[in-house]
C-alpha cells in the first residue's frame, strides 16, 4: 500500500480554488508532486501544470547540427510527451487539470499565469544548484517568490524524507525583522497553527556584532517583547507560541531553528526583488530556501 502525500493545507479562511504547479520535469520538480497532490485533494483545487520550454538563441549551428526553429519543435514535442506522462501519475488522477505548456521566460510566463487564471499559489521545486554560472542564471525560484503576487510553497533540493508520509504540520517556524513586508506571510501561518494547533515559533535574528556585549540578551528583551506584542493577539490560545532572538547570519540561525524545533514550514515574507537581488543568489531567503529540510511558504510583501 503506497504511503499517504503529506497535506499541506492552508484553513478555508485562505482560498486555494487554482493552485499552479510548475515543473520542469526534473527530480528537483518531482519532489514537489506528493504536496501538490495533498494540497488539491484537501482543498478540491484545481491545478494547473506549467511547463516553460527554452527559447533562447542557441550557438551558431555547426555543420550537421539542427537550425534553431527545429531544436525548439524537438523541445516542444519531448516536453509535451514528458507533460502526457506526468498526468498519467497517481498523484494527478481523479483531480481537475489544466496544463499550460509554451516557449519562453519561465518567470515572465508564470507571471502571466498567475494573472490570467487567478491563482492562489503557486508551487514549485528547486535544485538549488551552486557554481558561478548556476549562482548568476541559476534556479528560477527566487525570481518567482520575489516577483509573484500569491504565495509560493518551495520545496528545496533537502526536502526530508518523512514529508512523504507526515499528515500533519506540527511545528511552524516563522522568521521575522518585524518590518511590513516580513508580516505578510504571518495570516498564512497563523491560520495554519490554528488548524493543525501547531507550536509557532517566532524568531528574530540580530547581528552577530551585537552579541558580543554581555549583556545582549538584556538590552534586545524589548525587542522580544514588541515581536510579541505585533503577534500575539494573531495566535490561536490552541496554540504554543514562543518568541527568540538569536544573534548571526540570519539564514543559519534560521535553518539552525529549523532543525532544532523539527519545523514542518518556514514561513518567510519577503520583499520585491530587484534585477542585483534575483540575480545574485546569496539573500537570506535564497539560501533558507536552498538548505531548508522542511517546505518554504514565501509571500512577497509590498512597501
Amino acid at each position: 500500500m503506497s504511503a499517504q502525500p503529506v497535506l499541506f493545507s492552508i484553513p478555508q479562511t485562505i482560498q486555494l480554488e487554482r493552485i499552479l504547479y510548475a515543473t520542469d520535469f526534473s527530480q528537483a520538480s518531482e519532489r514537489a508532486l506528493p504536496i501538490v497532490s495533498a494540497i488539491a485533494r484537501h482543498y478540491g483545487s484545481q491545478v494547473f501544470l506549467a511547463h516553460i520550454f527554452p527559447t533562447k538563441p542557441y550557438p551558431l549551428p555547426d555543420v550537421g547540427s539542427m537550425p534553431r526553429s527545429e531544436q525548439e519543435k524537438k523541445d516542444e514535442k519531448e516536453a509535451r510527451g514528458l507533460m502526457a506522462d506526468l498526468l498519467l501519475r497517481p498523484e494527478l488522477q481523479n483531480l481537475c487539470t489544466t496544463v499550460e505548456l509554451e516557449g519562453g521566460s519561465p518567470v515572465e510566463r508564470i507571471n502571466h499565469y498567475v494573472r490570467k487564471h487567478s491563482i492562489d499559489l503557486v508551487i514549485i521545486g528547486t535544485h538549488g544548484r551552486k557554481g558561478f554560472t548556476h549562482t548568476v542564471m541559476g534556479s528560477v525560484a527566487e525570481d518567482l517568490f520575489r516577483t509573484l503576487k500569491c504565495a509560493v510553497l518551495t520545496i528545496g533540493p533537502n526536502l526530508d524524507a518523512h514529508f512523504t508520509v507526515a499528515n500533519t504540520i506540527k511545528s511552524i517556524l516563522f522568521p521575522t525583522d518585524m518590518s511590513p513586508e516580513s508580516k505578510s506571510v504571518f495570516s498564512y501561518l497563523a491560520s495554519l497553527a490554528a488548524e493543525f494547533e501547531s507550536e509557532i515559533v517566532l524568531l528574530h535574528v540580530l547581528p552577530q556584532e551585537t552579541g558580543t556585549n554581555p549583556d545582549a540578551r538584556k538590552l534586545a528583551e524589548p525587542l522580544r517583547q514588541e515581536m510579541q506584542r505585533l503577534f500575539a493577539s494573531q495566535i490561536s490560545h490552541k496554540c504554543k507560541a514562543q518568541y527568540l532572538l538569536e544573534f548571526g547570519d540570519v539564514a543559519q540561525r534560521i535553518l539552525s531553528a529549523a532543525d532544532y524545533y523539527k519545523s514542518d514550514l518556514i514561513g518567510m515574507g519577503i520583499r520585491e526583488g530587484n534585477e542585483l537581488i534575483t540575480h545574485l543568489r546569496t539573500t537570506a531567503a535564497y539560501r533558507v530556501v536552498i538548505g531548508a529540510e522542511c517546505p518554504v511558504l514565501t509571500v512577497r510583501g509590498t512597501l
